[in-house]
């Protein structure tokens, strides 16, 4: 099996790549750190999997070649994970633009471009595409605007694509995390005056977690891995009792951010 792998350096993206390598998968690693990368490839290696390193920006179209090509030569794409994202906490009269731009560029248009370049394979191989998405996909809480749109953007990219691609054998599976215990907050980015998310989640789950949880949705055909209670039940309350989440939303945007 061959699994490229987006933001795999550290995080969530990380715990995919050994989770995989322990099953003696081929995964095709991509982050911005070849330092970063090397380290989790040894890791890989030592338990079992082989890994190919294939430092870049996701956002780069020559990059996102790159990882094709290198999944390619190795017989082709069994799993596309787009990983590879970034947090952006504000305000909605303090969203930059041009930030904003940049979070879609990388949490939404990267994506879908290296999905179109995979598809090939993907169909020949009757192979898996797997969206990390996020509780903020579905539930837009306050400060999370510009975050929460690029996920939602993301889900519906999924959504379609999950129906169009069916009668090929290709399925598209949306994961959505709540906290997870990663450097998120410490690398989002953050308007002009947001103090807040600067500590890690106490709520936060383990990114192997949401890791097994993947290879088990992957092998399972599923559609959709909600990766804890947490998530769930936020699920359940946006799509069936709008009203209450609405209300929950307005007295959290009164209180100040958590630390």
């Amino acid at each position: 099996m061959s699994t490229v792998i987006t933001g795999a350096s550290m995080g969530i993206g990380r715990a995919l790549a050994l989770a995989w390598g322990a099953r003696g998968a081929t995964v095709v690693l991509s982050a911005r750190s070849a330092d970063k990368l090397t380290e989790v490839a040894r890791e890989v290696e030592s338990r079992g999997g082989r890994a190919l390193v294939i430092a870049g920006d996701v956002t780069d179209p020559a990059h996102r070649r790159a990882l094709v090509d290198a999944a390619l030569a190795q017989g082709g794409v069994d799993v596309l994970v787009n990983n590879a994202g970034r947090g952006y906490y504000a305000t909605v009269p303090e969203i930059d633009l041009a930030a904003l731009r940049a979070l879609f560029e990388l949490n939404v248009l990267a994506p879908l471009a290296l999905t179109q370049l995979a598809l090939s394979s993907l169909r020949e191989r009757k192979g898996t595409v797997v969206m990390l998405s996020s509780v903020a996909g579905v539930v837009a809480a306050p400060r999370y605007a510009a975050y929460s749109a690029s996920k939602f953007a993301l889900e519906g990219l999924s959504m379609a694509m999950r129906a169009e691609l069916a009668k090929d054998g290709v399925r598209v599976l949306v994961v959505r995390p709540g906290p997870v215990d990663t450097p998120f907050r410490q690398n989002a980015e953050r308007g002009k005056h947001e103090t807040g998310y600067t500590r890690p989640d106490p709520r936060a789950q383990p990114a192997e977690e949401v890791a097994r949880r993947t290879l088990l949705a992957v092998e399972r055909g599923r559609a959709v891995d909600e990766t804890s209670l947490f998530v769930r039940f936020a699920s359940v309350v946006a799509r069936h009792a709008p009203p209450a989440m609405r209300s929950a939303l307005a007295r959290m945007a009164q209180r100040p951010p958590p630390a």
